[in-house]
């Protein structure tokens, strides 16, 4: 994997963070089976050396559940990431090349899959979509949210 800048992943979002050079991480991936692991270790990297390790559990799960509807429904060969902090807000997008919006969908007890978008909506301070990109917001407690 290689970081790089993408044209539209580090673009303003709603709520986005007005973060310094120091807290923008941006990452580019193979749609493939591999790319939630490898963007899950990227993010924990950044959150570690940011000092935020009392999010890194939430903020994992929800990187997860973006990078995954991302090789499930992507459009593009690769993927973007960009991981920003600032202001005591993350800031988490995925840029799939799909022209699809992702949507909290409605699984069934016997569905073996569907529930990645409520998740994000549960566990995130906010989330959205503009087509190929879908972000979410993570509040960070003062102190790093460290519990």
């Amino acid at each position: 994997m290689k970081a790089r800048r993408h044209r539209g992943v580090a673009a303003p979002v709603p709520d986005a963070p007005n973060p310094s050079p120091e807290g923008v991480r941006e990452w580019e991936m193979a749609r493939d089976d591999r790319a939630p692991r490898a963007a899950r270790v990227c993010v924990q990297e950044a959150l570690v050396a940011w000092g935020l390790t009392g999010v890194v559990d939430e903020v994992l799960l929800l990187c997860s559940e973006l990078v995954t509807n991302a090789v499930v429904h992507g459009a593009a060969e690769r993927i973007w990431a960009c991981l920003t902090y600032g202001g005591g807000v993350l800031l988490l997008a995925v840029d799939d090349g799909s022209p699809g919006r992702a949507y909290v969908r409605e699984a069934g007890p016997e569905a073996e899959s569907g529930r990645g978008m409520a998740i994000v909506e549960a566990l995130s301070a906010g989330w959205g979509t503009d087509g190929p990109r879908t972000w979410c917001t993570v509040t960070v407690p003062e102190g790093g949210g460290e519990r």
